[in-house]
C-alpha cells in the first residue's frame, strides 16, 4: 500500500514538520510504502488550471500512485495554509476515491476549525476523508522525535489501521480513475 503525507505549510519554524515525518517514520514501520510530500518543495505562486506545469505533473504522478492520503497542518487563521490550497487545486480528477486522514497541528484549538475545512475540500475533491487526529500543543508531545503521549500514539495507529481498510476498499475505484486518466492523455 502507496501512503503520500502532505506537510502542508512551508512557514519557517513549522512544528507541523516534527508531526510529518512522525507519520511518515510510523507508517514505514508498520509496511506503508510512504513518502513525504512537501508543500515547500512546490511553492506554485497560482494554479494553472489548464496547463501543466512540471511542478504540477510531478505532484500529480505521485497522487495518482497513492493508495492513501494524510494532509498534516496547522490552523492559521482559522483555516490551512494558502500554499497547501494551491497544491491541492492544482489537480482534481486524481484524487477521486482516495482515502484521506487528516491531522491538525495547533497550540489553543487543535485545529478543530482547520479540519472542518479541509474536510469539506477534501469531499469536494472526491476524496473520502476517514478519520483525524488534532494535535495540541505539540512542543510538550515529542520527546525528540518520539511521540511522549500514548494516547497520541494509539490516535495515530488507529488512523493508519483506518486508512489501510479504506484502501483496500477503495482499490477498484483508485484504478478505475487511474485507468481513466490513463487514456484521456493516451487520446492528447
Amino acid at each position: 500500500m502507496k501512503l503520500k503525507v502532505i506537510l502542508g505549510t512551508a512557514r519557517e519554524g513549522r512544528k507541523s514538520e516534527k508531526v510529518a515525518r512522525y507519520l511518515t517514520r510510523k507508517a514505514g514501520e508498520l509496511g506503508w510504502e510512504v513518502e513525504l510530500i512537501d508543500v515547500k518543495d512546490y511553492l506554485l505562486c497560482y494554479t494553472h488550471r489548464w496547463k501543466i506545469t512540471p511542478e504540477m505533473e510531478r505532484y500529480r504522478s505521485k497522487i495518482l500512485e497513492a493508495d492513501a492520503l494524510i494532509i498534516v497542518a496547522p490552523e492559521y487563521n482559522g483555516g490551512y495554509p494558502g500554499e497547501l490550497k494551491i497544491l491541492l487545486d492544482t489537480i482534481f480528477d486524481e484524487y477521486e476515491g482516495l482515502p484521506v486522514g487528516i491531522v491538525t497541528v495547533s497550540s489553543v484549538t487543535g485545529g478543530a476549525r482547520l479540519l472542518q475545512e479541509l474536510r469539506l475540500a477534501t469531499v469536494n475533491y472526491r476524496m473520502l476523508p476517514v478519520g483525524q487526529v488534532l494535535f495540541y500543543n505539540v512542543d510538550e508531545l515529542f520527546e525528540g522525535e518520539e511521540l511522549k503521549d500514548g494516547k497520541y500514539a494509539e490516535r495515530v495507529e488507529r488512523l493508519f489501521k483506518i486508512l489501510e481498510k479504506y484502501a483496500k476498499a477503495l482499490k477498484p475505484i483508485r484504478d478505475e480513475v487511474r485507468e481513466k486518466l490513463k487514456e484521456k492523455e493516451e487520446h492528447l
